[in-house]
């Protein structure tokens, strides 16, 4: 089997590191892109450097931002005493998505996970607390994933800020449309359960 040259191999290594891409499709990316104009991938290079240096993280809600604070921190219409709690910038851009949250969140970048040597004090939590005092928050919503690690963080969470004079909430949780209760998840059925509603 022929040797491919190295500078493809290199090009393939690279896709290969990110998330969720195998060696198949790492190669199939590199190819592609090697089949591209010239001028699309100095757009495509130039697009990923700006990014990489023109972006900052809100000193408010952690989320990524040419302007600090973001343009969600900086809304006059937002709702600036409800904060919903979340992860990563990627669940905010799927709430933000559905029109149906006006309040502000914080991002706390990751969730709980000893295993993995994710502590208190590698996420955004002190400043959380910050936020809960200095800006007078009514309610914290926390909208972390529905597996062990978010219900392990959302827990510790509770715990924290439960003596702020806080109305805290969590997301509804359940089964997705379209799920089969037999595929589902221990987590996923119990809060099901427990958060029926009346019909």
């Amino acid at each position: 089997m022929a040797q491919l040259p190295g500078i493809i191999q290199k090009l393939i290594s690279q896709f290969n590191k990110l998330p969720g891409i195998g060696p198949k499709t790492a190669e199939k990316l590199a190819f592609f892109l090697l089949r591209q104009p010239r001028e699309s991938l100095i757009d495509f290079a130039d697009s990923l450097t700006a990014a990489k240096d023109n972006l900052k993280i809100c000193s408010q809600c952690q989320n990524l931002t040419e302007t600090d604070p973001c343009n969600i921190c900086r809304d006059p219409n937002r709702d600036h005493k409800t904060i919903c709690v979340i992860s990563d910038v990627q669940d905010l851009m799927a709430l933000e998505k559905t029109g149906s949250f006006n309040g502000l969140y914080h991002i706390l970048g990751g969730t709980l996970n000893p295993l993995e040597d994710i502590t208190p004090d590698k996420l955004n939590i002190q400043a959380l607390l910050n936020r809960v005092k200095s800006d007078h928050i009514q309610e914290i919503i926390l909208g972390t994933n529905p597996d062990v690690e978010g219900e392990t963080t959302m827990l510790y969470l509770t715990k924290l800020l439960k003596n702020n004079n806080l109305k805290i909430t969590r997301l509804g949780r359940g089964l997705p449309m379209g799920s089969d209760i037999e595929y589902a998840d221990e987590i996923t059925l119990t809060n099901a359960i427990k958060d029926r509603k009346e019909l």
